[in-house]
């Protein structure tokens, strides 16, 4: 719970202190989906496929804890720092470099112990992350069109 809770104050921190590329509205926005995305991913292979979970088997508070204090700050700073109006190879880096923080922390996370497997493997992680990744940069881009098209609900 000491590394979760570290974990969590680390990674909002640096979320809420680094220099600022999106907007406030981007950056809720960012928020809400990073959550939403990680609470659906989790709901379908933690909880009814109990592929993996947090501390023990079943629904606790931690893992809401784990699944709401990392996954926006994360979210906020992956999409803060992405380099649009670079390369593509410097793109693919950049998502192949938060592929491996994303399976490193995975992997300090089950020596704490605040993370588990119980079916899953850490090769489907190193092919979900990219995906996930994608989804993040996929959203923004939506979000931004939909803001600069005018949309009343985003203005």
């Amino acid at each position: 719970m000491v590394y979760l809770l570290i974990s969590v104050l680390i990674l909002n921190s640096a979320a809420y202190f680094v220099p600022k590329h999106l907007k406030r509205q981007e950056i809720y926005s960012t928020a809400l989906f990073s959550f939403l995305l990680g609470l659906t991913i989790d709901v379908i292979f933690a909880f009814k496929y109990h592929l993996y979970g947090y501390f023990a088997a079943g629904v606790q508070m931690s893992s809401f804890l784990a699944i709401a204090g990392l996954f926006p700050a994360t979210g906020i700073l992956y999409l803060n720092f992405y380099p649009a109006k670079e390369s593509i190879l410097k793109q693919f880096i950049y998502i192949l470099s938060w592929t491996a923080f994303c399976l490193f922390y995975e992997w300090t996370a089950i020596i704490s112990g605040f993370f588990y497997y119980s079916g899953w493997k850490m090769y489907y992680s190193a092919l979900t992350y990219p995906v996930l990744l994608i989804m993040h940069l996929i959203h923004l881009s939506l979000f931004r069109h939909l803001k600069n098209r005018g949309d009343t609900f985003l203005s």
